[in-house]
């Protein structure tokens, strides 16, 4: 593997390393590609966060304000006041460094459809090369709705019906971490085997790759119901992957310099190796269409 397309800077508030920490250490490592790609920045977010979290239920709920809405989503994405700065460093990184590897600047972008006129202003106005699909919160971004915490079959379904819909969008070229939904789920069940498959035949429809996350190996073992298991990847959700052939790309999901390393890299081979999955290390960046939206 030489590209990595999934790759988090200080400014997400969870991660550590600057845009050019990352590249140097990309280079050193090895990487031809590198795609940068911090959760994306929302104009209006508080706003946003408010009116779908509820006006009563924002007021009493102080420690969300804080840190949601005062904050403006500090500690899960990039502020939008910092989204031109971010992007001009980006863009003279690729300058800089043109005669040692491929730059890219990217997003990984939640799927709010009150934002998919944006994200698609992005592609549009060529302020990002590309975007990447990774949800993590059913149906606004709080803590109490995150895919990391719940479990029930009501929440799974919207979030299968919401990867489906954000991938005939066309915004976004590749899917990451798609069995984030399984992390605190005890048994793949009926429910679940649905879901995968509708996310594995809306991805071969639209061409969007699935990718396989190295993330949920660093948060290691956990006690899932009967069994001791990473939160993902999950293998029976990479099974029907596998057997559907769906393309999967690596993606190392590097939140620290030190994390874009031959080893990790080794570890998601090995995985994608033992389930037979059609891995790929190129895709097309995808622009959008507002057909869709």
């Amino acid at each position: 593997m030489k590209k990595n397309y999934h790759t988090h800077t200080y400014r997400c508030g969870h991660a550590s390393g600057s845009e050019e920490d990352m590249v140097v250490q990309a280079i050193a490592s090895g990487l031809d590609t590198i795609g940068i790609s911090c959760h994306s920045p929302l104009p209006y977010f508080r706003l946003f966060m408010i009116r779908s979290f509820g006006y009563v239920r924002s007021i009493f709920a102080a420690k969300f304000l804080t840190k949601w809405i005062v904050a403006d989503g500090f500690g899960s994405r990039l502020p939008y006041r910092t989204k031109n700065e971010h992007l001009q460093i980006i863009k003279e990184l690729k300058e800089k460094y043109k005669d040692q590897m491929t730059i890219y600047a990217g997003f990984e972008a939640e799927w709010f459809v009150q934002y998919a006129n944006y994200f698609q202003s992005l592609l549009d106005n060529k302020e990002v090369d590309y975007l990447i699909l990774g949800l993590h919160y059913d149906r606004y971004n709080c803590m109490d709705r995150y895919y990391l915490r719940i479990s029930d079959d009501a929440s799974l379904v919207r979030y299968g019906q919401n990867a489906c819909y954000a991938m005939d969008t066309g915004l976004f070229s590749y899917f990451c971490h798609p069995d984030l939904f399984m992390s605190t789920k005890a048994e793949f069940n009926e429910t679940c085997q649905k879901i995968t498959r509708d996310i594995c035949h809306s991805a071969l429809k639209n061409n969007v790759p699935l990718e396989v996350n190295a993330g949920g190996f660093r948060r290691g073992l956990k006690q899932i119901g009967d069994h001791e298991r990473y939160p993902y990847p999950h293998d029976e959700f990479w099974k029907i992957v596998s057997e559907l052939e769906v393309p999967v790309v690596l993606g190392l999901d590097a939140h620290a310099p030190e994390q874009l390393c031959k080893e990790e890299y080794d570890q998601l081979e090995a995985y994608a190796k033992r389930l037979n999955l059609k891995v790929i290390d190129t895709f097309e960046f995808k622009k959008g269409t507002t057909k869709s939206v």
